[in-house]
């Protein structure tokens, strides 16, 4: 939980959700391209994550461990940073 308080954080994040291995967020933007380029972001940060729209998905295996948590936050966290340019 601490992993994603630090994701909920941010200032764009908006409606940070879960739903047994499903976890979503939307994000405040204003970006016509913001799926896109977040997705772009995201893999040169190594995570494979799904934005529809302004909102981003993460649909994880059930195998994890706690290392492969913290790499897919702060990669989503990366990517989000990347992408508003903050």
């Amino acid at each position: 939980a601490a992993t994603r308080a630090a994701l909920g954080e941010h200032p764009a994040v908006r409606h940070l959700r879960q739903r047994g291995m499903i976890l979503a967020f939307d994000v405040d933007t204003d970006l016509p391209d913001f799926s896109n380029r977040y997705f772009q972001h995201a893999r040169a940060a190594e995570v494979l994550l799904r934005p529809l729209g302004n909102t981003v998905y993460f649909m994880p295996p059930y195998i994890l461990e706690d290392d492969d948590i913290d790499h897919l936050v702060d990669g989503a966290r990366r990517a989000l940073e990347a992408t508003l340019g903050s």
